[in-house]
């Protein structure tokens, strides 16, 4: 990895006086040298070359730079920066392998779930109040499974396989999956849109966003979903009557691990961003000037559009 940097203009010494010689142990490189720089007496403005190369041959920098102590300071602390940058990529990569395997052990007994669910369903006369139950327990199971797939969403890009798809069919699949409480009301564009996309992902979005807006409508009100539709993208637009997104979240919504809720995995926004990427798109959130939160997903417009 061959990392190109630009130095700060600085022109001027911050501190003089002695510098020791040294090498820089960083985790992950495997000893720096900047004895060429650091000297045993005042710095020496001759040396005007800075030589540092990584363990592996590749991760190196060459730069010239000016007789300035805070300059080369500087540039150890970007080879930090990047050097932890490295670090946590590999971090992640582990992560990513922990959760494949956590998530793979904790889908075989939801599925063992689900089937008994679904067995006893076609052998036993259920009553509306069993059913209910049995709802309870379905909606649970997604519960968890979409986690896991916030999880898996975050820790590497996801896959897409496209198709044309309804809106108003995505929707509503995405409530079939909530329970929506008595006091919120849920309003459908009125027209149909067909949008090229991943069914499955983008209805996880759907429910994502619906999970959301239900959180911040703690005493009841309004979800109102629109779409418009032009030659270049299709736009879905997510708004609620609630509390709004606090300002020192709202420029941080889609970052792993901020949440607008009490509860989750703090994944959930940073999975939809994830996944409108992975589609060419994009998605913004605002508040809105009276009340409430928007959240607008945009999305490339390959399919017929308003239907």
């Amino acid at each position: 990895m061959q990392i190109s940097v630009m130095i700060f203009t600085t022109n001027y010494l911050l501190s003089e006086g002695t510098a020791t010689t040294g090498r820089f142990e960083l985790q992950g490189i495997n000893q720096v040298s900047i004895e060429n720089i650091l000297k045993d007496e005042k710095f020496d403005s001759k040396f005007n070359k800075l030589d540092i190369f990584g363990y592996d041959g590749n991760f190196f920098i060459i730069i010239n730079v000016a007789s300035s102590f805070a300059m080369i300071l500087g540039v150890v602390t970007l080879l930090k920066i990047e050097t932890k940058k490295k670090i946590q990529t590999e971090k992640m990569a582990i992560v990513g392998e922990m959760a494949s395997r956590i998530g793979h052990d904790i889908r075989n007994p939801l599925s063992v779930i689900q089937m008994s669910i679904e067995n006893l369903k076609r052998t036993y006369e259920i009553n509306e109040q069993q059913q209910k139950q049995f709802d309870k327990i379905q909606r649970a199971i997604f519960r968890i499974s979409h986690q896991m797939d916030d999880v898996m969403d975050f820790v590497k890009t996801p896959t897409i396989s496209k198709k044309q798809c309804s809106l108003i069919s995505m929707l509503e699949e995405s409530i079939k999956r909530i329970k929506i409480p008595e006091n919120i009301k849920i309003i459908f564009p009125k027209n149909d849109t067909e949008i090229l996309c991943d069914e499955e992902k983008i209805t996880i979005v759907f429910v994502n966003m619906m999970l959301n807006a239900i959180q911040s409508l703690d005493s009841g009100g309004t979800i109102t979903i629109s779409a418009k539709s032009n030659k270049k993208e299709v736009m879905i637009k997510i708004e609620d009557n609630g509390i709004g997104i606090k300002p020192e979240i709202l420029k941080r919504v889609f970052e792993p691990l901020v949440t607008t809720k009490q509860s989750g995995t703090g994944l959930g926004l940073s999975s939809c961003k994830s996944i409108i990427d992975s589609h060419g798109g994009f998605i913004e959130a605002s508040n809105k000037f009276e009340k409430g939160a928007i959240f607008c997903i945009h999305l490339p417009n390959r399919g017929k559009g308003i239907v």
